[in-house]
């Protein structure tokens, strides 16, 4: 037999040259840049119409919070966020309308606002509240789309040495992962280091290459959506219409569970590892989370939308802009036995759904008459699980750690986000005040943690 070393030179070269030009046809392929209107995403055409016709249930703004301790120097600041700025291009986009459709117009240069409320003028107590009010507001202000820019940075002042800062970036533009190579960047080039040269493709690469692989895969993979999610029945029932009103939406309640208890949650919670292999954090939590919307509903049959990160290909990795997809998740609890059960039910409808996965506006369309009513196509709970938020180092002198800061997020009835903080992990649950009080949410926190801590099935 021939071994790996024995293959003859020429062979060798040749199948390098074979396994370079599949590469190079699989690969995001890098598109001239004339200023002609580009084509978008799926990601950014659903962000697009949702932000015109529904934007209550259009996804957040993406927010990044630090608390800043040190001198810090302003227009470096600033100069660091216009280098940000010129090394993203999906940070210097905006959006026009051609045939209902919208179209990425990539800027050379734009200024981003950035804005110093100084609240040393507070009594000292106030400052820090009055910052995370503020915060609050900023957080939620809308984009034009049209003009942009897409993001902005505000610096509160609450002490002389003390700075709290907020970058917020319409989610057309930047999602969750995005906002860690943002971090990134930031840092570096406030630091004075001389940023990578920019990532090659960039997001409008991606947008045309995702368009035409979507087109391929979603007339194969549509059939499957229709038979998973037909007869599926609304989780809640539908609100009355309600005049805008000027308060906030939405309210969030969060508790900390231990690592370990989490990892015991994998296991089964103490009840025999789920049959099929492994069961990952997500799957675990997820499941904890599908107990609590069966207690809060009463339905046995539960649909969940999950957050998927889009960026599966390594050449996108330190590209910024919006790769996340919504993915419908359908379990039922009845016939079975036990928690580990469970688990193994959702790990596989999570195996199914990744590997049928469409862009959501595109399973919305086809899905037709077996769209669910409510307030969301297709579900009304969502789960989302998220890295450690944890700041990059190098902020030239400056002490710097994340800054908590609430985001009013009405898109969802109820959403529940699974974030690792060092040693254990925050369960926060968001909920539009139109469906739960801020009391309500509350409870269920409590009650979602002690369903991790010990899981059982409803009967």
């Amino acid at each position: 037999m021939t071994g790996p070393s024995e293959v003859p030179a020429d062979r060798r070269e040749l199948m390098a040259r074979l396994l370079a030009r599949k590469a190079a046809a699989a690969a995001v392929p890098v598109l001239p840049r004339t200023g002609e209107p580009m084509e978008c995403s799926h990601e950014q055409r659903r962000g697009w119409l949702a932000a015109r016709a529904a934007p209550e249930t259009a996804p957040p703004n993406v927010t990044l919070g630090l608390a800043l301790t040190g001198e810090l120097d302003l227009p470096r600041l600033a100069a660091a966020l216009a280098a940000l700025v010129a090394r993203h291009e999906a940070l210097r986009t905006r959006y026009v309308a051609a045939d209902g459709l919208p179209r990425q117009v990539i800027r050379p240069a734009q200024p981003v606002p950035l804005e110093l409320v100084d609240l040393t003028c507070l009594p000292e107590p106030e400052r820090e509240p009055e910052a995370l009010a503020l915060a609050l507001a900023a957080a939620g202000e809308r984009f034009d789309l049209e003009r942009g820019p897409l993001l902005r940075l505000t610096v509160y002042r609450v002490g002389p040495l003390e700075h709290r800062l907020l970058l917020v970036c319409q989610h057309i533009a930047c999602d969750g992962a995005g906002v860690a190579l943002v971090a990134a960047d930031l840092a570096a080039a406030y630091a004075g280091e001389e940023l990578p040269p920019p990532p090659a493709p960039q997001y409008a690469d991606y947008a045309a290459w995702s368009v035409r692989r979507a087109a391929e895969r979603t007339p194969k993979r549509l059939p499957y959506w229709r038979e998973r999610l037909a007869g599926i029945e609304p989780l809640f029932p539908r609100l009355p219409a309600l005049p805008p009103t000027a308060g906030p939406m939405s309210a969030t309640a969060r508790v900390r569970v231990g690592r370990g208890v989490v990892e015991r949650l994998r296991g089964g919670g103490g009840d025999g590892p789920a049959g099929g292999g492994p069961v990952t954090t997500f799957a675990a939590l997820l499941a904890a989370y599908l107990v609590l919307l069966h207690e809060i509903s009463g339905r046995r049959d539960l649909v969940t939308g999950a957050v998927t990160s889009g960026r599966g290909r390594r050449e996108l990795e330190p590209v910024v802009g919006s790769f996340v997809n919504l993915v419908p998740l359908r379990v039922g609890l009845d016939g079975l036995t036990g928690f580990p059960a469970l688990l193994a039910r959702v790990r596989e409808s999570v195996a199914g759904a990744l590997a049928n996965e469409i862009p959501f506006d595109a399973l919305v369309a086809g899905l037709g008459a077996h769209r669910l009513p409510g307030v969301h196509p297709s579900f009304q709970a969502a789960f989302v699980h998220r890295g450690d938020p944890a700041p990059p180092a190098g902020w030239a002198g400056l002490d710097v750690r994340v800054w908590e800061h609430e985001v009013d997020d009405g898109g969802f009835d109820l959403a529940l986000t699974a974030t690792p903080r060092g040693g254990t992990h925050e369960l926060a649950l968001t909920g539009r005040l139109a469906r739960f009080t801020a009391a309500d949410l509350a409870v269920l926190a409590k009650r979602l943690a002690a369903v991790v801590e010990r899981p059982s099935l409803p009967y």
